[in-house]
């Protein structure tokens, strides 16, 4: 029995169907709480010379390459003693 290359390379994560992933849910969790933990945290800008390219789909010349800081620790920020 010849095999599809074209169809034996094609992924499908978290499976589908009757033989779905036991961990997805538990993955998508994960992911929720970096990127929250991301978006209220840091700080991020693109490259200057990165920028989309939205045909056929959006993808960035680049790759995306980003520049990160870490937003400075505003706690004490507003709770004057006196």
């Amino acid at each position: 029995m010849a095999h599809d290359k074209a169809t034996t390379k094609k992924v499908m994560p978290f499976g589908g169907g009757p033989r779905l992933c036991p961990g997805a849910d538990l993955a998508k969790l994960e992911i929720a709480f970096f990127l929250h933990h991301l978006v209220l945290n840091y700080r991020w800008k693109t490259m200057a010379d990165d920028f989309p390219l939205a045909y056929p789909y959006v993808e960035f010349k680049r790759g995306l390459l980003l520049e990160i800081e870490p937003i400075p620790d505003m706690a004490g920020i507003g709770n004057i003693e006196t």
